[in-house]
């Protein structure tokens, strides 16, 4: 949930085996930015409006809602895109695995052995600054929630043991739920230490992609009874790494649709069939709330809103909305998404200590949102940015430049890839 990178090959003759390949700066690849910068500002709207008890029982159970009720139209309209939280972490797996893996596919990285301490350190500074912020929120604003509070708040009762600080600061085996975001970051520490297992699952029998694409399916609808578990993770993360994988086709996709008569029609239908599908499990409740049907049906609908998310990020790469997704305040957004997401749960409590009795989800998202955003742009620039920092000189100090064969720029008539010079890709998440 960082910036994204990109960098242009350019043709190339190395006459000498020995040289050294020296890398171009790379620039912004911002419409995956932008992308994660809305999924992060969901995640913050989800949090927000759980603090009424009607939607709160109907995240839980959907089949709680009482039909034609506020609440029905929140849960089951177009709206509750507006608070699909569950799903915008889910966007951001697929993106992690999208982003991790592209630069070893495409053989711009530094090496496994620098990759994993910058990875780490990359990840557990935040984590351990956002940590330290919590204590700080708890210490300001005591939590002294009674039975009269949302439901949701009384929840986020602290617990400031021993055992717990020390889940929350090293992620295993689960964290100590002082920061509800946590859970995910053990699920990206996971995926990023088995990278290189991944990275050989898409890289052996290239051509059989597709059915590994259908096992990656089948794990989702297995294991979808239990969303927040490492084995429904593994695959929603491998789904990226697989777009990693096919990233020549993919862009090659998005040429021809450009390229195409109807190409803007084209574009709205994918656009409109994303959403459609990232909300797959609510429009399933919808539907039915039979549970012999829903046993059939939710498995199903996982795997939709995966693939929801999947192509969601086609559009951000190759759609039309690439410059909407590029604009200064998305791409901001952005750039401050992860310490936005760390950072915002303790601050919407701590609104709801303030507002007490009389808070509401409006009241509290007219309060901690904006307080959220201003406190992720002092985060991102204390902690996030020098643990940036801090990464890079580590990988620079340990990694090593690569000796690489001779090459030159050739053109593919192969299907599923692009005319002429290829596509390179650099990104760091």
């Amino acid at each position: 949930m960082t910036h994204t990178q990109t960098l242009l090959e350019r043709p190339v003759v190395i006459a000498e085996p020995h040289l050294v390949e020296q890398p171009v700066r790379p620039r912004r690849l911002g419409s995956l930015d932008g992308l994660r910068g809305v999924a992060a500002l969901i995640v913050v709207f989800c949090h927000c409006i759980l603090v009424a008890p009607v939607l709160l029982y109907a995240y839980i159970d959907p089949t709680l809602i009482e039909k034609g009720s506020w609440a029905w139209w929140a849960a089951f309209s177009p709206l509750h895109l507006l608070w699909a939280g569950k799903e915008a972490v889910l966007l951001f797996f697929v993106l992690s695995g999208f982003v991790l893996t592209l630069p070893f596919v495409r053989g711009w990285s530094a090496g496994w052995i620098s990759y994993y301490p910058k990875r780490l350190l990359r990840l557990y500074l935040p984590v351990w600054g956002a940590c330290a912020l919590f204590l700080m929120w708890v210490a300001l604003f005591p939590r002294n929630f009674t039975s009269l509070d949302p439901a949701w708040l009384q929840l986020q009762m602290p617990n400031l043991t021993a055992e717990a600080i020390r889940g929350d600061l090293i992620l295993f085996p689960g964290t100590g739920g002082n920061n509800p975001v946590l859970w995910s970051l053990t699920m990206e520490v996971i995926f990023s230490l088995a990278l290189p297992l991944y990275i050989a699952f898409v890289r052996f029998l290239p051509k059989l992609n597709w059915l590994k694409l259908a096992l990656l399916l089948g794990l989702l609808a297995f294991s979808s009874r239990t969303p927040e578990s490492l084995e429904f993770c593994v695959p929603v993360f491998g789904l990226g790494v697989l777009m990693a994988a096919e990233y020549d086709r993919i862009r090659a996709w998005g040429r021809r649709i450009r390229s195409d008569f109807h190409g803007n029609s084209s574009w709205w239908i994918l656009g409109v069939g994303s959403l459609l599908l990232l909300n797959s499990r609510w429009t399933t409740y919808l539907m039915t709330t039979d549970p012999k049907r829903l046993a059939i049906m939710l498995p199903l609908a996982a795997c939709l809103s995966i693939l929801g998310a999947c192509l969601a990020i086609f559009i951000a790469l190759e759609g039309p909305w690439r410059k909407v997704l590029e604009r200064p305040a998305l791409s901001w957004l952005g750039t401050r998404s992860f310490s936005l997401y760390l950072v915002h749960a303790p601050i919407i409590v701590s609104a709801g200590v303030v507002l007490g009795q009389s808070v509401s989800a409006v009241t509290l998202v007219a309060l901690a949102l904006p307080v959220s955003l201003v406190v992720a742009e002092v985060f991102h620039r204390a902690v996030e940015r020098p643990g940036q920092h801090v990464s890079r000189a580590v990988e620079r100090l340990i990694g090593r430049p690569r000796t690489t064969r001779p090459r030159t720029t050739r053109t593919s008539t192969r299907p599923g890839t692009l005319d002429g010079p290829s596509v390179m890709e650099l990104l760091t998440y």
